[in-house]
């Protein structure tokens, strides 16, 4: 009897644990005004199948209140527990009629027999704000409501989110400014530049816009909610703020191949010559090659396949190329990384870069492509000249014997021949005094000159600067160049001022591409190489988060002045110590 009593009760908890109902309400402000909507949420979620509901929500009495509703329901797959819940979402505009303590009542909804009811909310509301007629609040009788095309998402799948303005004065959409959203590690939001901005009739008299598209591409897994987006008016201070969304993240299958890196879409990769007509590739002669990532999905630097490193070639750090577009169906277009390639060795060279595999989220399996290189012929100066052809010699060839022979004019008159039996000492005399007092002079001219030149190295309390070779001089120059920080500081700071973000991030790659070059010509090594030998691991690490923030800031849709003043702080704390 105990025993089954004991198997009674682990079925009941069972079922329970597997089948059941939440119904919670809730607003986004208890103190409001009368004139100024604030938002009333009710949310129904029915997990399992044995729960049938039987009545619809039964909204509370708004009698007290302007109101207009809209509402949306979805079916999603709990991956832990593998049960089927039902979603359903009601947002109700509340504008009230007048001041006081007002209650919003409870929400009722009938499953399986049992009622389930909601809290009831108290809301204070003051007095409408007096104002003049010309600076009335445009964002009376208007709210946003906040939507994606998918709430069942793989990481890093990308997906797509609207705005929707509702209004009963179609005028108001114009005070409108461009949405903005709340900074978050758990999704990447890039706004999309065209989507379709006609306005539409809805019931209670309102009218709605789709004020804002953008992609939204998550980065951790389980149940998240996409931050609420804000859109400010034109010349008021007020704001109107969408509602949150949560959707359901799900982790990629298990089995993805070693060379996986997080890219999630359909992709296409294509390794090719950046100067197409280019006919010889000589040893020690840089060339360009390009690593082009094309197709849909989380389009991102961090995808790129690398080259592979190797004896035959040495290679740079690549300057990287973002073609891709937020567009209705994700992120679209190619991300490019342009190579420089010195090659080493005569004879083939031949060019990998890395394996790359993606997950197609469509058909929810991982997809490899075949190894992608070039395959080229180098040669060496002597094989240049070797492959020309005999007309090319022959030319090449007379064109040296005429610059070297002169050619004697012909005279038409016979030419009278006189023998000379006798030697003019003479005329050989007088042209060895010149040569001679030639001899003199020069020498007497150069003494002089480097005497003067050690008076002036004297007064400068400079050593004497040995004569060197072309090469050599070179090399003192270059070593005696400065990287001067301070003038791409001073640079940085004037765009800041102008407050151009697409120029700041270009002349922030300028400096990384010429400190980098500095660094390779005077230390063999790139600047990243030289903090980490010269100044340890904290330089090193403080320069691997700035990379990291300026491409988060770069390719984020809202990148502000104030995160781009703190990106200049860390520049100028990590390229101080060039």
């Amino acid at each position: 009897m105990i025993r089954k009593n004991l198997y009674i009760l682990f079925l009941l908890a069972s079922v329970y644990s597997f089948a059941q109902v939440n119904l919670y309400s809730e607003v986004n402000t208890k103190e409001a005004r009368v004139n100024n909507p604030f938002v009333f949420t009710v949310v129904l979620e029915i997990f399992g199948e044995d729960l049938i509901q039987e009545t619809p929500i039964k909204l509370p009495d708004f009698s007290k209140f302007d109101y207009a509703v809209s509402s949306e329901q979805s079916t999603f797959i709990d991956p832990i527990k593998k049960i089927r819940i039902n979603q359903i979402v009601c947002q109700i505009s509340l504008d009230p009629k007048q001041p006081g303590n007002l209650r919003v009542g409870s929400a009722l909804v009938r499953v399986n027999g049992k009622v389930y009811k909601t809290e009831p909310i108290d809301v204070l509301v003051k007095e409408a704000e007096k104002k003049p007629l010309a600076s009335q609040n445009p964002s009376k009788n208007m709210y946003l409501n906040m939507q994606v095309s998918d709430k069942e998402v793989y990481k890093n799948e990308p997906v797509i989110g609207i705005i929707k303005a509702y209004s009963k004065n179609i005028s108001g959409f114009r005070h409108l400014e461009p949405a903005k959203f709340e900074p978050t590690k758990n999704f990447v939001i890039r706004s999309i530049a065209n989507f379709d901005e006609s306005i539409e009739e809805t019931d209670n008299d309102f009218s709605s816009q789709i004020v804002a598209m953008f992609v939204i591409i998550p980065k951790v897994t389980g149940y998240v909610e996409v931050p609420p987006a804000e859109i400010p008016f034109k010349n008021h201070k007020n704001t109107l703020v969408s509602n949150k969304v949560k959707i359901n993240v799900k982790k990629l299958p298990e089995g993805a191949p070693a060379n996986f890196n997080n890219a999630v879409g359909k992709y296409d990769v294509k390794v090719e010559l950046i100067d197409k007509n280019k006919e010889n590739f000589e040893i020690n002669k840089a060339f360009n090659i390009s690593v082009k990532v094309s197709g849909s999905g989380n389009l991102s630097p961090s995808i790129l396949p690398k080259i592979l490193p190797s004896a035959d070639y040495e290679t740079f750090e690549p300057k990287i190329i973002n073609n891709s577009l937020a567009t209705k169906d994700g992120l679209e277009g190619d991300i490019e990384a342009q190579y420089v390639i010195i090659p080493k060795k005569r004879g083939d060279l031949k060019i990998a870069i890395e394996d790359f595999s993606y997950f197609d989220p469509k058909e929810e399996k991982y997809m490899e492509i075949a190894s992608r290189y070039l395959l080229l012929n180098t040669v060496n100066a002597q094989d240049i000249a070797n492959a020309k052809s005999t007309l090319q010699k022959v030319n090449e060839y007379t064109n040296n014997v005429l610059d070297r022979v002169d050619s004697p004019v012909m005279n038409t008159k016979k030419l009278k021949i006189e023998e000379h039996k006798t030697v003019n000492w003479y005329g050989i005399i007088g042209n060895l005094l010149i040569v001679i007092f030639g001899s003199v002079f020069f020498g007497f001219i150069f003494k002089r000159y480097k005497e003067k030149k050690k008076k002036e190295a004297e007064k400068k309390n400079l050593p004497i600067a040995p004569i060197v070779n072309i090469e050599e001089t070179e090399a003192l120059l270059r070593n005696k160049k400065k990287f001067d920080t301070e003038s791409y500081f001073i640079y940085l700071q004037k765009i800041l001022e102008e407050n151009d973000s697409a120029k700041f991030f270009q002349a922030f790659e300028e400096l990384k591409s010429d400190a980098d070059r500095y660094c390779r010509d005077h230390y063999s090594k790139s600047f990243a190489d030289y903090l980490q030998s010269d100044f340890g691991n904290t330089y090193t690490e403080k320069y691997d988060q700035l990379i990291t923030m300026i491409t988060v800031e770069r390719y984020s849709p809202f990148s502000s002045k104030e995160k781009q003043i703190e990106l200049f702080d860390e520049i100028k704390e990590v390229y101080k110590c060039l």
